[in-house]
This record gives structure tokens, C-alpha cells and sequence, in this order.
């Protein structure tokens, strides 16, 4: 058997549990595409930088409070 200066590997039970940890524990997201006028955009874009969020926090508060 020869040696190696590899860094030695996790094996394929870790890289399999750390794979479940990061893509089970959160939500999974899907994308939504909406065709919005350009001068609603800008608004929308504007109050997001004032309020130091993105479109896509305010997008998925206001579908949640719809949804309510």
C-alpha cells in the first residue's frame, strides 16, 4: 500500500449526511415569474432598498398575508 499526502476523505456516509443537512433542514423554494409594468418595478425596487430587504422577502410576505 502506498502513501498518499491526499487530504484524507470523510467518506460517503458524512458527504451523504451533510448533503441531507443542508438541502432537508431549509425550505426548498421555487421560483415565481410574474410581468409586472416597469414603473410598479421600480417602485417595488425602490421601497425594498429603503427598507433594506429584497423583492423577494416582500414578494413572499405579501403571497404569506394573502394567503392568510
Amino acid at each position: 500500500m502506498a502513501l498518499s499526502a491526499k487530504r484524507p476523505s470523510r467518506g460517503d456516509d458524512a458527504r451523504k449526511r451533510i448533503l441531507h443537512e443542508v438541502t432537508e433542514t431549509a425550505d426548498k423554494k421555487k421560483r415565481l415569474n410574474a410581468e409586472i409594468e416597469e414603473k410598479l418595478y421600480r417602485k417595488i425596487k425602490m421601497r425594498a432598498v429603503e427598507e433594506g430587504r429584497s423583492i423577494s422577502d416582500i414578494t413572499r410576505d405579501l403571497w404569506s398575508e394573502y394567503l392568510r
